[in-house]
């Protein structure tokens, strides 16, 4: 049995679903369980905590029926023993910086997962898999080590629903034309308590993108812009013409992913699902443009591909 610690919304769910289904595949484990616990019992559906995996043909999985958290019901003494060697080495570097405690997560990595422990962290991009009665998988990684089963998981985070009618039109000038996916995140991503941690994308970052693509003059070029704020974005990235589109995010999450992953090309925010957009493009050709740096805190985060434009 793999068990899985989820937290987050849809791109973070998407990146704990990958990583046990890299540890499934390569270990042959049939049986996978999910503990929702954080998100179904302290936050709410209105603000976007819910299973988003459910909407998705991913492989079946269950819900993890025990209070709690799988590292502390479901490990044995020994395993306990070396939670609490990793915990204790995380705590000597308490006032370490971000990326200094990025650089050490992968300490007894490869101790924790021979005894079937996958306590992934910032800085984690390599695990190693060994089949177990039971493993337990706790933590969001910067998984590199998706991209081997990225063809997988196009297949399998693909929406249960068909398009929405209203949608129909809208996918198929996308499919038809050269389009270019920008992706906008506001929210709480620009509240007081975090602009200054993860403010990076500003208008001036979207013009720029978006010019980068214009030299190009590549022909049928149509930009889509997905946003949580579309108002904002119509006001301030002042983007105009005949070959602009603005989608707003008033829609089933699985739904405005879709129509995201079926772009041709992409301009990410710093956000884990625009993220997920490009990876589930099957444009071997894709152009991603992306911001140098994915937070204000000197962290440099691997989530960013040394093959993109960056800006």
């Amino acid at each position: 049995m793999i068990f899985v610690e989820m937290d987050g919304r849809c791109g973070n769910q998407l990146f704990h679903y990958a990583v046990a289904r890299y540890i499934q595949l390569k270990t042959g484990d049939k049986n996978l369980c999910l503990n929702f616990n954080k998100i179904f019992q302290k936050q709410s559906p209105e603000g976007g905590w819910v299973d988003y995996l459910k909407d998705f043909n991913v492989v079946p999985y269950q819900y993890y029926k025990k209070n709690g958290t799988i590292l502390k019901n479901e490990s044995s003494l020994l395993q306990k023993a070396l939670i609490g060697l990793k915990a204790l080495s995380l705590i000597a570097h308490k006032k370490a910086t971000r990326q200094e405690k990025a650089n050490i997560a992968p300490k007894y990595q490869k101790l924790l997962n021979f005894f079937g422990i996958y306590w992934v962290r910032e800085g984690v991009n390599k695990i190693w898999t060994y089949k177990r009665n039971k493993s337990l998988v706790s933590g969001i990684c910067e998984a590199n080590f998706i991209y081997e089963i990225q063809d997988i998981l196009r297949n399998e985070i693909v929406p249960k629903n068909s398009p929405l009618d209203k949608n129909k039109s809208l996918l198929e000038k996308i499919d038809n034309n050269n389009s270019v996916c920008i992706s906008v995140r506001r929210g709480d991503f620009f509240s007081n308590g975090n602009q200054a941690k993860y403010g990076v994308c500003t208008p001036d970052y979207y013009i720029k993108a978006k010019k980068y693509f214009d030299r190009k003059k590549i022909k049928n070029t149509l930009y889509f812009c997905f946003s949580d704020d579309i108002e904002w974005c119509k006001k301030n990235l002042k983007f105009t013409g005949k070959n602009i589109i603005f989608v707003s995010q008033d829609m089933p999450v699985y739904e405005t992913l879709r129509l995201m992953y079926h772009c041709k090309n992409f301009i990410l925010s710093n956000s884990t699902f625009s993220w997920w957009g490009q990876f589930l493009s099957r444009n071997e050709n894709k152009v991603v443009v992306s911001p140098t740096r994915w937070n204000n805190d000197g962290y440099h985060s691997s989530l960013i591909d040394d093959s993109w434009i960056l800006i």
